[in-house]
């Protein structure tokens, strides 16, 4: 059965179909922020995923999953952004955004 047009179900089948390079770096990123003891879900509105940390700080990836940009709002100021490939780094920076209590990783049971 294929959605309805602007549904839930139909931007997360297009977020899917679209952009599958941003939901893997999504998805590795959000397992790297466990370890900051920050879990964000993934969030598909509109069609394009995102992890949702707070009502402040959204994380995007491109189509491609090349680059993270994280801020309100995606490409705008204050946003900031890293390289897809450095996953450990950006989880680092994200965390030390939220403050000095997330900024340490803790270590996997």
């Amino acid at each position: 059965m294929i959605p309805s047009h602007g549904t839930p179900a139909d931007d997360q089948l297009n977020a899917a179909t679209w952009h599958p390079g941003a939901i893997s770096a999504l998805k590795h990123l959000r397992t790297e922020l466990h370890t900051h003891r920050i879990y964000p879900e993934i969030s598909y509105d509109q069609g394009q995923p995102r992890l949702v940390i707070s009502a402040e700080l959204t994380v995007w990836a491109d189509s491609a999953g090349m680059f993270f940009c994280w801020g309100t709002t995606c490409l705008e100021e204050p946003a900031d952004h890293a390289p897809a490939d450095d996953v450990s780094q950006a989880a680092h920076r994200i965390a030390a955004r939220l403050g000095k209590h997330y900024v340490e990783p803790v270590a996997p049971p």
